[in-house]
Formats: C-alpha cells, structure tokens, sequence
C-alpha cells in the first residue's frame, strides 16, 4: 500500500458487486459484464474476502444482500456514479482553451458575468465552464481549474491571491433619504446558513447605531435579488462594495449611509496546488487579478 494512502479494494471486484446488487443475481450481472457466473462469484468473494464480512446470502433460489451489503451496495453505487459523471466530464471536456471557474453565485451575478464580454475578446476560442455554488466547503479541488470565493477562514489545498477585503454600506436607489432618517426601513438580506456573510446586525453593531423599531426585514435568499429590489426603490440592501462596484459607479445604486464596515474575510482567487496549471489556466488567472484593478495586500 502506498503510505498515506488508505486501502482501497480491487475495483473490478466494485463493478461486479456493484452489478449483482442492482440486478439481484450472478447470472444476471455475468450476462450484463461479459462473465460467466463463476467469475462473478470469484470476484463478490474476493471482495467479502476484503472487507472481512458477507455481503450477499447464498439460498437454493438465488441470492440476497445482507445488511452490510445492503448498504455497502447504496454507498458503491453512489461513489462509481461519481466517478462516472467526472470521467465522462473530462472526456468531454479537454482542450487548450477550456477552463473551468469556480464561484458563488454573487460574484457570478454581480462580478463575474459583467467582464465575460472582455474575457471572450481577449480569449479568442476560450471555452468557459462556470460551476455557481455556494457551498464552498464541499468543492472538489478536481472541480475546477480557477475559483472566486469569499472565505472567513483561509483555504487550504490551493494557491491563493486576495483580490479584495470588502467594504459594506448600506445602498438603496437614487433618491431614497438617509437610513436613519426612514421611520419604517424596509431592511433586505440573504439567508445564509453557512455564515460567510455579514449581515444587518453585523453592521448596527459595528456602526454603533440601533436598529429603528419599526424596522422590517426581508430576506431574498439570493445577493442578486437583493441589490436588484434596492436598485427598484423596494428598500435597503447591505452593499458588499467590491462586488456592486459597477452599480455604485453608474449610480444605479448608491450609500444611503456613510458608515462602511469592513468585513472579516476576503474574497480569493483559488487555484489547486497539486496540479499543473495549463497555459489558459494562468493567462485566465492573470487576467483575472489584472481586470479586479490587482490583488489585494492584507498586511
């Protein structure tokens, strides 16, 4: 076994056994993979053999899963679907001009989408894949070749550059009074149950100002919902600086208060560490860093 590595079991033994729990039979998963019954049983003993456990139950009439197998077979299943899905994806998926990028659905909305246009003239022929989760924290490092996210705690796995420690205000369309001269504030945030963003009460605390009484509060559950109702005149979003800066700089959305807060985290490009970066992969990166005006000193 190569050290470090924990030990794996013959995967021909998985298809097989994969195979005969989802058909029921041995002659049956034979027929489906080529083999005779013979060797299908061959391979499901080796396999028990591995484990150290039965994981089918020999009867006059055929087999049956025990309960290991039963949910060894669910956890089998699941793990080569995946590894199907990210084979087929890199077969059809490879070239000198395709990269995957990474990024939360706010940076995809409010940061990215807006510099495509000069991504693609710049990047004659590239082919973008954009993979738009917020749930950073189970992304596969083999899921992309760039990522844009806004982290609390430094990652780990990657090679990093800062591209910006944010600065949030509250905005609101062109017109709308003072926050603190609005009797009844509408207040609109996101839910976040990861809780990488700050929200409302972030900021009253960090402001030192109180919340008015009759303040009310909608939650969008989506960052582009938010700035979009702000920019109608429906109420006050917490204006993340970094990533509405075209908004502020054509005035579609502007302070409604002076006071910025800064936040606790930084928003990251991420590259994997332990993989070759392709000529694209770090002309695309480059690019990236040279388009956010530089990357960011945190000192």
């Amino acid at each position: 076994m190569v050290p470090g590595r924990m030990s794996m079991p013959p995967l021909n033994a998985l298809v097989v056994f994969d195979s005969a729990a989802r058909l029921g039979s041995f002659s049956r998963a034979g027929h489906e993979l080529g083999l005779t019954q013979s060797a299908v049983s061959r391979q499901i003993g080796k396999l028990e053999g591995f484990i150290g456990s039965k994981l089918f139950m020999r009867l006059p009439s055929g087999v049956q899963l025990t309960a290991i197998g039963e949910s060894y077979a669910a956890d089998v299943s699941r793990l080569l679907g995946e590894l199907g899905a990210v084979t087929d994806g890199l077969r059809a998926w490879s070239g000198p001009k395709q990269i995957t990028i990474a990024c939360s659905r706010g940076i995809a909305d409010q940061w990215f989408l807006s510099r495509i246009a000069q991504l693609k003239q710049d990047f004659p022929g590239i082919e973008i894949r954009l993979r738009v989760t917020d749930d950073v924290a189970h992304l596969r490092l083999d899921e992309f070749d760039l990522a844009l996210f806004y982290r609390k705690e430094r990652p780990i796995g990657v090679n990093l550059t800062v591209l910006a420690r944010e600065e949030i205000v509250p905005v609101s369309a062109p017109g709308t009074n003072n926050l603190m001269d609005i009797d009844e504030p509408l207040l609109i945030s996101i839910e976040d149950p990861m809780r990488e963003w700050q929200g409302w009460s972030d900021w009253w605390q960090d402001s030192g100002l109180h919340r008015p009484p009759e303040a009310r509060e909608w939650r969008l559950g989506d960052y582009g919902l938010c700035t979009a109702a702000a920019a109608q005149g429906l109420g006050i979003a917490l204006g993340w600086t970094w990533l509405i800066r075209d908004q502020l700089d054509n005035g579609t959305l502007v302070p409604v208060h002076s006071h910025l807060m800064l936040s606790n985290a930084y928003f990251y490009l991420m590259r994997p560490a332990d993989r070759h970066q392709r000529k694209i992969v770090r002309e695309v990166s480059d690019w990236l860093i040279t388009s956010n005006g530089g990357s960011y000193d945190t000192k």
